[in-house]
């Protein structure tokens, strides 16, 4: 059972999930296949690219960690927010306390439909959680429990 689902209130429902974007593994793939290539030069080259390929095992498996511990979820009464399998960080925000979602996307964001999103609650609280797949539909899924008539 996950982070989300046990820590449901009595009679709370989940309405939408959300991940961290795949683009995690980015940078542990480029080095692994620049490990590849790199025997293909031959010589010491050869040395180097055993040496980079451990490196990119390395950060595959942070990568893996990171978004394999990390939860997003909107219910009908808060929002959770959850990174680290470890370490770990979290957010849980009544809905009745949110004042605004921010969402941030760059060209590589939009193209790969991921980006930050931050929860700015009542008091001034800004909460960012970056590398989220679906920003924009988190949004929408929070704006939508903040327009039902009755929460709760």
């Amino acid at each position: 059972m996950n982070y989300v689902d046990r820590h449901l209130l009595s009679s709370e429902r989940v309405v939408h999930r959300a991940r961290l974007s795949r683009t995690v593994f980015a940078l542990p793939l480029a080095m692994l296949a620049a490990a590849a290539a790199l025997p293909l030069v031959g010589g010491a080259a050869v040395g180097l690219g055993a040496l980079l390929a451990l490196f990119a095992l390395g950060y595959g498996l942070r990568a893996w960690m990171r978004y394999a511990g990390a939860e997003f979820a909107v219910t009908d009464r808060r929002v959770i927010m959850k990174l680290g399998l470890l370490r770990r960080v979290s957010l849980e925000i009544v809905l009745d306390r949110v004042e605004s979602l921010i969402v941030e996307q760059g060209v590589l964001g939009r193209v790969f439909d991921f980006g930050s999103v931050s929860i700015v609650g009542t008091g001034g609280t800004k909460d960012p959680f970056h590398l989220i797949a679906d920003p924009l539909g988190f949004r929408r899924a929070v704006q939508e429990q903040l327009a039902r008539p009755t929460r709760g």
